[in-house]
């Protein structure tokens, strides 16, 4: 009997029970019960939004955390809600980095988590559905902010992106940071704000995989193993990209034995289970294992080639984490609570560009009005401030941790964007009016000057005709 397997045996035989909380999608789930069920007689996985992980191991009972973003994890470790992982063998055998990223996440010389699995970024779309509609692959996330977009919803009234709710998914919170990680603050948020007014939101990352392959939607951000499980192409935004590892960690509290059985069924069996679903294990050398699917593994391995050589970021997750919280809360508050106003009104800012009533540098300065962050008055101090990167790490952990407070700076965004969009589309009709009567002044004096050309060249035929009277009468 091989030496792993002996150990999670003998640990197996004094742990009954197991509660994990997760992040996964049920495909993921349901690929992972069968094989922890091989060791554990009685093991719950409890599916939760990442805004209720706290309360959740507050209440007790959460011997594991599987699955999320590594900026969730970094903000429970923050917090004090994570443990050090078990000093188990399959741990310390674990690289430390793959290539320079970090795999383990170390603190004063103990793991509070580590990546279990990779998943990267991609924009997913189906070919037949493209071919259809008439449109190529969008390959960036500034192609996906893009009026272009505005235009195909204007003539079909179908919203072309799929995009799940970052208060829903911590990948997608992910993904929509790494837009304003791009392009910096002001320009990602225009890009983030023009995207979201073309999108049919959801509630989860899976459901934006399945907006996609059934048509209805052309394009979805959406982690890499989901393409493949929907038989979708894709593009690695070209941009920029970046690779989502799939941490575990302890909570604390756990029972400590649970935890190291647990630590090591997901960092040998899981991962090779996984592959089945097209997911990359943080041991890549995994992949060579024999215990795996070798066709999936192929398709991994090239995919991995494919990530390696794409311009990725590498974001720290302690950085994504500094603001997490408030960026989510005021996504959904300007942009998601508020669509149908901002739909309708970049709309109209496409359109009056498209048929010529207003020009290129009144459309630019209009959509960047559109996207500036809020001005708004805080409820904590009563001062009026500016939705700025520095401002959003300032308040982020208040907004965490203080139920109240967020409800109230939720609602003073709300108020804020909404007065934004009013401002905006007054701007518009303004730049529409005046764009009017300067053409009406110019048709008017354009219609006056041929007149008086007219009017001249009448005279001097006049002039000739007498002449030539005058002359004959001689």
């Amino acid at each position: 009997m091989r030496p792993l397997l002996l150990g999670v045996l003998l640990l197996s035989a004094v742990v009954f029970s197991a509660t994990i909380l997760t992040r996964a999608d049920q495909a993921s789930i349901d690929a992972a019960l069968p094989i922890l069920q091989r060791y554990l007689p009685d093991v719950r996985i409890i599916p939760a939004d990442p805004t209720q992980w706290r309360l959740l191991i507050d209440r007790g009972g959460v011997d594991f955390l599987w699955a999320g973003a590594p900026m969730l994890y970094e903000t429970l470790l923050k917090e004090g809600y994570l443990a050090p992982m078990p000093d188990v063998p399959e741990l310390r055998q674990l690289p430390d980095k793959l290539g320079n990223i970090p795999i383990k996440r170390v603190v004063n010389g103990s793991v509070y988590y580590v990546v279990y699995a990779m998943l990267g970024y991609v924009i997913g779309y189906s070919q037949e559905a493209l071919n259809k509609a008439g449109l190529k692959p969008v390959c960036s996330w500034r192609d996906l902010a893009s009026p272009e977009l505005a235009l195909y919803y204007l003539k079909t009234g179908i919203k072309p992106v799929a995009i799940a709710r970052p208060t829903k998914s911590t990948s997608s919170a992910a993904m929509m940071q790494l837009v304003t990680e791009i392009y910096g603050w002001e320009e990602g948020w225009r890009y983030l704000t023009s995207m979201a007014a073309v999108a049919r939101f959801v509630d989860s990352s899976g459901a934006v995989r399945d907006t996609v392959k059934r048509g209805e939607a052309l394009f979805g951000p959406m982690v890499d193993y989901y393409i493949f499980i929907a038989g979708l192409q894709y593009c690695i935004p070209t941009d920029g990209t970046d690779i989502l590892f799939d941490p575990i960690a302890v909570p604390r509290s756990a029972n400590k034995t649970t935890a190291a059985l647990l630590t090591r069924i997901f960092l040998t069996e899981i991962p090779k289970g996984l592959v089945d679903t097209y997911i990359l294990p943080g041991n890549p050398a995994l992949l060579d294992s024999p215990d795996v699917n070798k066709t999936k593994a192929a398709v991994l391995k090239q995919h991995l080639s494919r990530l390696m050589n794409a311009k990725i970021l590498a974001i720290p997750p302690e950085k994504s984490a500094s603001y997490y919280y408030s960026f989510i809360y005021y996504y959904e508050a300007t942009l998601v609570d508020l669509q149908d106003q901002l739909t309708s009104l970049w709309g109209q800012i496409v359109d009056a560009y498209y048929s010529g009533k207003i020009n290129q540098r009144q459309f630019e300065e209009l959509w960047r009005a559109l996207g500036a962050p809020v001005n708004y008055t805080d409820p904590a101090t009563g001062q009026v401030k500016t939705f700025t990167y520095q401002e959003a790490v300032a308040i982020n952990d208040k907004v965490a941790s203080d139920p109240t407070y967020r409800d109230r700076l939720y609602q003073a965004w709300r108020e804020a964007a909404s007065r934004k969009y009013q401002q905006v589309k007054t701007l518009l009709n303004q730049y529409i009016q005046q764009n009017t009567q300067q053409t009406t002044t110019t048709t008017t004096a354009a219609a006056k000057a041929d007149l008086t050309y007219v009017a001249a060249a009448l005279a001097v035929i006049l002039a000739v005709v007498v002449i030539f009277v005058i002359l004959k009468r001689r």
